[in-house]
C-alpha cells in the first residue's frame, strides 16, 4: 500500500515522498530542494525510483539534479510541453486538457494518470494515483489548485485556469488533492472577503491546523472562491483582486 508523506521545503513549499513499504521503493513529487527529501528518503531506508514534476518553476524542480545524481535508473516525468524546462526529464507525458491520460507508469501497484492543467504555467500537469479497493484517488495539483485558492497566472489565461480548476473538481468529492504551498490561512481570509456569508469558509478557517495538505474536492467546491467562480470573467476578477489582497 502506497504511503504519502508531505516534506516541507524552502519557506512554504511541499514536496511529497511516495513510498511502497513492501519494497522500499520511493518516488518524489516536486522536490524544490534536495536536502529535505534526501533526509526523508534516508529516514525510511528507501531507494528513489522516480520524480514527478507538476511544472517547471525552480521552487518545484530545484532539487532534481542533486537527487538524481549519477543514477541512470531514476526517471523524471513532466508534461511534454515542459521539455527543456524540467531538469533531467526522461518522461514527456502528452496529456490533454479534456481527459485524464494513462501514463503507463505504476507506483506501488497504483496506476498513474496525467491531466494537462495550464493556467499557472503553460506546461502544468496534475498527477492522479488511482485508488485501490474503494479508497479515494490522490491527485497532485502543484500550483494550479491550492486549498481555498489557485496559482497566479504567469503563463496562462483566466479561461485556462477556469477549465483546469473545473476539471480537477469534477472528480469524486472524496478525492484527495495534494498541493504545492501552505497558503491556506491567507487563502481563507480572501475567501471570506469574497463570500462573507459562506459558513463553510468560516468553519474551515476555525482551528486551522498548521499543515493543511491534503484537501478534498468536496472542501474546494464549498470554500474555494476560484472553483466557485461562475464564469471566466468572475475568476479573472477574483484573481486580480487576490493579487492585490492584503487581508
Amino acid at each position: 500500500m502506497l504511503t504519502i508523506e508531505p516534506v516541507p521545503c524552502l519557506r512554504d513549499n511541499y514536496a511529497y515522498l511516495l513510498r511502497d513499504p513492501g519494497t522500499g521503493d520511493v518516488w518524489l513529487v516536486d522536490p524544490s530542494e534536495a536536502d529535505p527529501p534526501a533526509r526523508a528518503i534516508a529516514a525510511v531506508g528507501g531507494r528513489l525510483r522516480g520524480i514527478l514534476a507538476t511544472h517547471h518553476h525552480h521552487d518545484h524542480v530545484g532539487g532534481i539534479d542533486e537527487l538524481v545524481g549519477e543514477d541512470g535508473d531514476v526517471w523524471v516525468a513532466g508534461h511534454a510541453s515542459d521539455r527543456g524546462r524540467i531538469p533531467r526529464q526522461t518522461e514527456f507525458v502528452e496529456a490533454g486538457t479534456d481527459a485524464w491520460q494513462d501514463t503507463g507508469l505504476v507506483l506501488a501497484g497504483r496506476r498513474l494518470l496525467g491531466l494537462h492543467i495550464p493556467g499557472h504555467t503553460r506546461g502544468a500537469i496534475a498527477w492522479r494515483l488511482v485508488g485501490e479497493s474503494g479508497e479515494p484517488d490522490d491527485v497532485f495539483t502543484g500550483d494550479t489548485l491550492f486549498a481555498a485558492g489557485c496559482g497566479r497566472l504567469f503563463e496562462g489565461t483566466p479561461a485556462q485556469m477556469h477549465m483546469s480548476l473545473q476539471q480537477l473538481t469534477a472528480l469524486p468529492p472524496s478525492t484527495q488533492l495534494w498541493f504545492g504551498h501552505e497558503y491556506t490561512a491567507a487563502n481563507l481570509r480572501f475567501a471570506a472577503a469574497v463570500e462573507p456569508d459562506n459558513r463553510a469558509v468560516a468553519e474551515r478557517a476555525d482551528g486551522l491546523p498548521g499543515r493543511t495538505t491534503p484537501t478534498t474536492v468536496a472542501d474546494e467546491r464549498a470554500t474555494n472562491p476560484f472553483v466557485r467562480a461562475d464564469s471566466v470573467e468572475e475568476l479573472a476578477a477574483r484573481r486580480r483582486a487576490k493579487d492585490e489582497f492584503r487581508g
